[in-house]
């Protein structure tokens, strides 16, 4: 029995690949309504999709209040793919998941064989977190940033999430350090829409990489996450052959 819940798709003997999804979201309206599953599958792609712990169908799973999300996270999807016979993969994350995708890579170097991360740079994922996380622990707490006001609401519209759990998450998930991720011999893609608030900063995260590489697409947010051409893009990153 895995820790998380999880999708799977595509080639059963193909390469397999792990995509994280986003704060307050879930994997199927992540990646499978966007189109990433079956762009992947068509691509030979073995997916496996989690809810992340508080999100979705993983609502029930608790991060310890003393654990960092993404750390934390990031082990248990290691144990879930034991559990599950999965050897090497890939991991792609989109904003936040980008964190727990980072961890996987640097927790487990030689397991991980190719990183993709959209949508994010080198700061913290959330604005205003701090209130974010105020509100979601307590519904009368005011809320004074139009930013913070807007995550309150999405976290709060799917109501199989757990909140406290979500807090936790806006407040402490924090990238692995900069020495660790400049570490990996990993191959890297981080791409980011050309609208995106995180565009001008994203070359910064990508220089931390010995081998990264960094592509634009249209749009942000989830515009940029559904682009066909970026979906193309990362799949041929994957089928890419070692060096």
């Amino acid at each position: 029995m895995t820790i998380l819940a999880w999708q799977r798709g595509g080639a059963v003997a193909g390469p397999a690949v792990v995509l994280a999804h986003d704060w307050a979201a879930d994997g199927v309206s992540e990646w499978q309504d966007t189109g990433w599953v079956a762009g992947l599958e068509r691509a030979g792609m073995a997916v496996y999709v989690p809810d992340l712990p508080g999100h979705g169908e993983s609502a029930d799973v608790l991060v310890p209040p003393d654990a960092e999300p993404s750390a934390w996270t990031a082990a248990a999807i290691l144990r879930d793919l034991d559990r599950m016979s999965v050897g090497a993969f890939s991991a792609c994350g989109h904003a936040t998941g980008c964190l727990v995708a980072g961890h996987l890579a640097v927790r487990a170097p030689q397991r991980v064989h190719r990183l993709v991360l959209v949508s994010c740079d080198d700061r913290a994922v959330l604005p205003w977190a701090q209130e974010v996380a105020t509100a979601l622990r307590d519904p009368a707490a005011r809320v004074w940033h139009p930013e913070a006001a807007a995550a309150v609401a999405r976290a709060r519209a799917d109501k199989r999430h757990h909140l406290p759990t979500l807090a936790l998450w806006a407040q402490d998930a924090t990238w692995p350090a900069a020495t660790r991720l400049g570490a990996l011999r990993t191959r890297v893609l981080l791409a980011v829409g050309q609208s995106d608030d995180r565009h001008e900063r994203a070359p910064r995260l990508a220089a931390l990489f010995h081998d990264g590489r960094m592509i634009t697409v249209p749009g942000s947010g989830l515009e940029a996450l559904r682009a066909p051409e970026l979906v193309t893009a990362v799949g041929t990153f994957l089928r890419e052959p070692q060096q």
